[in-house]
């Protein structure tokens, strides 16, 4: 017996400082924070959790309250962390915002806005 499973929406977080750095991430449409690709840019690099023309990253962890999102990505054996991106949201009525830090080890840390879910 085959039954149909409804679609689950997923949404692209796309944070950046403007122009040096950028973290997008592709979340899942469910009711706790489900992260399913990162991709990272900065100092001329880039990081990937498909990998292809970006270094191998995975996810390390990913935490949200009401009103922030913290999430750690590592390298691919999970021996050190990559990037951290930490984020405040807020909203009123049809406003809404998001912004926070994002460090990547080893080349910078940025103030960074974002768009997106």
């Amino acid at each position: 017996m085959a039954l149909a499973v409804p679609a689950k929406a997923t949404e692209w977080l796309n944070c950046s400082d403007g122009d040096k750095a950028s973290f997008n991430v592709l979340l899942g449409n469910m009711n706790v924070i489900a992260v399913n690709t990162i991709e990272v840019e900065a100092g001329g690099k880039k990081w990937s959790t498909r990998g292809g023309d970006a270094t191998l990253i995975t996810k390390g962890q990913a935490f949200e309250t009401a009103d922030q999102i913290y999430i750690d990505v590592t390298d691919d054996k999970m021996d050190a962390i990559v990037a951290q991106l930490r984020l405040f949201t807020a909203s009123e009525g049809a406003d809404y915002v998001s912004a926070g830090t994002l460090r990547v080890a080893g080349v910078g840390a940025w103030a960074v806005t974002c768009s997106g879910p």
